[in-house]
């Protein structure tokens, strides 16, 4: 995104908050290892210092409560603005008010009271059948309740961290009552129970079972990359839908410094 320098600048303002006296950083982590590892590198490149991560793949909240002051945990990386709003609100996570940080990252990607910060966006999209769905022919969240889409759509389960997020969103722009009106039209449209992660939706897209699904933007590449899932990929076209009257629906990725950082 253009508002983003290299991230690894955010994260050395991390360590640069205050002298450095530890020669490593722990980290708790929900993003994959993989995903996560050259942004690791390269702050050690930088600063000299190791980076231990603990990759979680749920319980990170609790697991900070149980170890209070104990903790190893200096930084927790995650998806989604659900969990970030968590973990701040669980009293997990201290405020930082480096210049680099708060210069460089606008206000509209990181808390207000400076405990989380963004780092990276990725646009929830529908996935569209190439055969079977005519280009413009879905274009808004709201289409996904029209009748048309009957036995049609498949999606992750509805209690998924970005599925939340969809929903938060829509119920910001709609009101609590159009909201529970579009689940249960989408509901009425789906062609199988929700399951599988976004990927899974777009083999059942190629496989026939639904002509579109919900998705995040950076799985295209992810597939495109893999030689199994190359004809997954090359099946679909991405949309990028938005809400009337507002655009298109982006999920966070971010980070926050844990109240009780060693490491500080």
């Amino acid at each position: 995104m253009p508002y983003f320098r290299p991230i690894a600048l955010a994260l050395c303002a991390f360590a640069l908050a205050v002298p450095v006296a530890a020669q490593e950083v722990n980290v708790y982590s929900y993003r994959e290892p993989a995903l996560i590892q050259p942004l690791m590198d390269g702050f050690t490149e930088q600063t000299g210092i190791a980076v231990n991560v603990a990759f979680l793949n749920k319980g990170m909240i609790e697991r900070l409560r149980a170890e209070g002051r104990r903790s190893p945990a200096d930084l927790v990386f995650t998806t989604d603005i659900s969990r970030l709003h968590s973990v701040v609100s669980a009293g997990l996570t201290q405020p930082v008010t480096e210049a680099n940080l708060t210069d460089n990252i606008p206000a509209a990607y990181r808390d207000p009271g400076n405990h989380w910060f963004g780092l990276t966006l990725r646009a929830r999209v529908i996935y569209a059948s190439k055969a079977r769905v005519k280009k413009g022919e879905v274009t808004s969240y709201e289409d996904l309740a029209d009748p048309k889409w009957q036995g049609r759509i498949c999606t992750r389960s509805g209690t998924h961290s970005y599925m939340l997020a969809l929903t938060a969103a829509y119920l910001h722009h709609h009101g609590e009552a159009d909201t529970l009106n579009w689940l249960k039209a989408v509901k009425a449209n789906l062609a199988r129970k929700p399951q599988g992660n976004d990927r899974a939706q777009v083999k059942a897209i190629w496989a026939g079972e639904c002509d579109i699904s919900l998705g995040n933007t950076y799985y295209m590449g992810q597939m495109l990359a893999d030689p199994e899932q190359q004809d997954w990929a090359s099946s679909v076209s991405i949309e990028f839908p938005v809400f009337e009257g507002a655009g298109t629906h982006v999920n966070v990725s971010g980070m926050a410094m844990t109240k009780f950082a060693p490491n500080r």
